[in-house]
């Protein structure tokens, strides 16, 4: 009788071990799913080539690292060009640094300063977009990422068939040199382009998406002036936006990266500060299925970026486990 209370008692204490060891697995397990995703998110910032200190200056982006990366800050966008420039001005040694402290490169190339207004492009400027593009994907940048790929808004007397198409064969032209170098290809889109088909510009998400492994749909709220809804509610905006490309681009393989307004141009309408402005948006992101976000503010100025980083990021540590 005590052998038969025995055998009682040890099944009464498997059965909480076992219990246990399997919630402890899962734990582990979703942990290391959690950390993986973390590690894959990207959180980005914009850095442009100026008079002064700028992306080229290695002191100046080891101050620039220092700051950003404790609060979350894996990725930068570099200009490879000043504006309205022609040559590459990229330092190696910066991207290399960058690389060494884990920090995803990507290399901004602006093609079309203000869209392309007379056509056809000359030659010579395909040629020289080409040099470019190929030497910066030999510079150990992780990614090209092409801005301006379009034509100017008005004044363009071509069919929308034409710009298609020749928009279509530039950046098939440029992907065939990024793949030489095994180097992701990206491109920038306005904002309005994740809900038009036939845009006048001659932007279309699913043409961009056939031969980019990443599209930035640049949903600054501030820009949809004639929308009461998107100028005031900047989260509401951005995740709307981001889930409309994602679900066009469904069962593809380019991924989303929407850009994140860090800038105050507008942002009166939403009745907030722009610290709380860039908090709501990236909130509202991170919620949906895109890669990652990229903070544009064009003076490199991201002081209430870092502030609304802190601010999420304390308040995800003060949530209770698996309430984040």
């Amino acid at each position: 009788m005590k052998i038969f209370k025995l055998k009682i008692q040890r099944g009464k204490l498997l059965l909480p071990l076992a219990i246990l060891t399997v919630t402890l697995f899962c734990s582990s397990a979703q942990k290391k799913q959690h950390e993986t995703e973390q590690k894959n998110y990207l959180r980005g910032i914009y850095l442009s080539v100026r008079k002064g200190p700028d992306l080229r200056n290695l002191d100046y982006m080891k101050s620039v690292v220092a700051r950003s990366k404790p609060v979350g800050i894996n990725a930068m966008v570099l200009d490879v060009q000043a504006f309205q420039g022609r040559k590459n001005k990229t330092n190696p040694e910066v991207v290399a640094y960058l690389k060494s402290e884990q920090i995803y490169t990507i290399a901004r190339v602006v093609c079309f300063e203000g869209g392309i207004a007379k056509f056809p492009v000359p030659q010579a400027k395909l040629d020289e977009l080409s040099a470019i593009v190929e030497e910066v994907s030999q510079q150990g940048y992780d990614e090209v990422q092409l801005d301006y790929i379009r034509f100017a808004d008005a004044g363009v007397r071509v069919s929308l068939t034409k710009k298609y198409e020749f928009l279509d064969q530039f950046i098939a032209g440029m992907r065939a040199i990024t793949n030489r170098h095994g180097v992701k290809l990206s491109a920038d889109i306005f904002g309005r382009i994740v809900y038009n088909k036939n845009d006048s510009i001659g932007q279309n998400l699913e043409n961009f998406a056939k031969h980019t492994d990443v599209i930035y749909p640049m949903l600054y709220p501030s820009h949809f002036t004639a929308d009461k809804k998107r100028l005031s509610d900047p989260g509401f905006t951005v995740k709307e936006g981001t889930e409309k490309a994602l679900d066009r681009l469904q069962g593809k393989q380019t991924e989303i990266m929407p850009w994140v307004q860090c800038f105050v141009y507008n942002i009166q309408h939403a009745r907030v500060n722009l610290t709380q402005y860039v908090v709501l948006q990236v909130q509202s992101i991170e919620k949906t299925a895109a890669r990652g976000w990229v903070a544009w503010n064009a003076k490199g100025d991201y002081k209430e970026l870092y502030q609304a980083l802190e601010k999420i990021n304390g308040a995800a540590a003060a949530a209770p486990s698996g309430k984040t």
